[in-house]
């Protein structure tokens, strides 16, 4: 027996409510009251019409900064979403001058080519949620969903910087240590090979395999299965001490997935044998939870959890492009293992039915996109597409519904509470609030926004490019 984890504890809080099926209609309502409270945290930009910034909701005269993660290029993801999908005015007002914002606010490196990242950034400054692919990433959305060559000549312009900074060695291209989604070449690559598809330019499809070849590199190579022939790939996120972490954000399950990418478009054999023998690898670290699966934080230690970031929500969607890939039954089996782990944390007995949920989760879990209940919607979502089971779909709307929920009205608009991602036991969170597409708001709306049209035949979101599964 296993000992419950941090995110099983939250699970069973998310799930245990027994609400209505989600209704459509209050889910985009609540999206649209998510983009009125973010709104009022963009402040104007000195000296630049039109030109908004967003600023911390805690710190008013602190101004957020660009990337993904924690900044501006996050929230414009989700806002041109919003302003698409729901049609909505606001959300395509604010929309604009937060492009405006951030047009303003780019900068040359040392070499001239075009950032937004501070100066003398060293680890992570072309990374898709730490760096410039993820405001490059924010203007493809817009330009995807708009049919905006502005939007899409920046991209372009930011592909360009990333490759000019990368480094290469014979068949390889990289930019510093890291090999991960977050801060590394996996998530860079992952926004060229997008890049490379909206431009037509094969430049960055190049790119992004010289990339993968780096990773490859970098890979720290074993031999397992029943004959000790089956070779095995994992890769160590440098930036925490050089640890083998395993799942999707700063592990190998996001390596694998960005070189199983690669080899879809490229043909590269090379690209994807090692995605399978990482995936190999990710499979031997399993752990068995009844008919569930779950992976380990890092490889060797007891701690699972649920999220996107270290958990199924993240990690079974590179089972799921295996399967896509492939067609072997085994990786669609690793997939809906890790699903069975999420959904199997829901208790059988019900609460009240005036039960708050709030009151019943961890003040410690987080609502949110990266670690919490908004990842575990976005993962159930994409794998209702794939499955079409009506159990993956109803577990989203439950999801859903504890988002809606859980909303905390401020005036005209709501927000969500970050929480921590720790045990409840060692101390709360400290109920801030947040715009961050990683950590709040935009990330609770988007996936709220993906649930309110699950069941349109074609997902009309335009998501960050390490989150397709087929």
């Amino acid at each position: 027996m296993f000992p419950m984890t941090i995110a099983a504890r939250f699970l069973c809080a998310v799930s245990s409510a027994i609400l209505p099926a989600s209704d459509p209609a209050e889910l985009r309502a609540t999206v649209a009251r998510a983009v009125e409270w973010i709104e009022r945290q963009a402040a104007p930009l000195e000296g630049e019409e039109g030109a908004l910034l967003f600023v911390d909701p805690q710190r008013r005269n602190t101004r957020l900064g660009a990337a993904v993660y924690g900044g501006s290029a996050g929230a414009l993801l989700f806002l041109e979403n919003a302003a698409a999908v729901l049609d909505d005015a606001r959300a395509r007002t604010l929309a604009d001058g937060i492009a405006k914002g951030l047009r303003a606010t780019q900068q040359q490196t040392r070499t001239g080519e075009l950032t937004w990242m501070p100066d003398g950034m060293r680890e992570g400054a072309t990374a898709l949620y730490a760096g410039d692919a993820g405001v490059g990433a924010a203007f493809l959305a817009r330009a995807r969903l708009r049919d905006d060559d502005e939007a899409l000549e920046l991209a372009v312009a930011i592909g360009d910087s990333i490759v000019a900074r990368g480094t290469a060695e014979e068949d390889r291209l990289s930019w510093d240590q890291q090999v991960e989604i977050i801060f590394g070449a996996a998530g860079t690559l992952l926004f060229l090979l997008d890049l490379g598809e909206a431009s037509g330019e094969e430049s960055f499809v190049a790119a992004a395999q010289a990339a993968a070849h780096w990773l490859i590199a970098q890979a720290q190579v074993s031999h397992g299965g029943a004959d000790g022939q089956q070779r095995l790939l994992h890769w160590r996120w440098q930036l925490a001490g050089n640890q083998p972490y395993v799942n999707f954000s700063h592990g190998s399950a996001g390596v694998a997935y960005a070189l199983a990418r690669v080899a879809a478009v490229t043909g590269d054999e090379a690209c994807a044998r090692a995605a399978r023998d990482g995936a190999e690898w990710l499979l031997a670290q399993s752990l068995v939870h009844g008919d569930g699966l779950a992976w380990p934080v890092i490889a060797g230690a007891p701690q699972t959890m649920g999220g996107w970031c270290h958990g199924p929500p993240g990690t079974a969607r590179l089972f799921l492009l295996l399967h896509a890939q492939s067609g072997e039954a085994r990786y669609l089996d690793a997939a809906l293992a890790g699903a069975r782990f999420v959904m199997a944390q829901a208790p059988r007995e019900a609460q009240p039915a005036d039960a708050d949920p709030r009151a019943a989760a961890p003040a410690a879990f987080p609502p949110s996109f990266c670690c919490g209940v908004a990842g575990v919607l976005d993962f159930f979502c994409d794998l209702h597409r794939v499955t079409g089971a009506a159990e993956h779909a109803a577990f989203a709307a439950r999801a859903g519904d504890w988002l809606v929920q859980a909303a905390v009205a401020d005036g005209a608009g709501v927000l969500w509470h970050q929480g921590a991602t720790h045990d409840p036991s060692s101390g709360g969170g400290d109920g801030a609030a947040s715009v961050d597409l990683m950590l709040g708001a935009a990330g609770e709306a988007l996936a709220l926004l993906r649930l309110a049209t699950l069941a349109e035949a074609r997902d009309p979101v335009r998501h960050l490019p390490d989150r397709a599964v087929r």
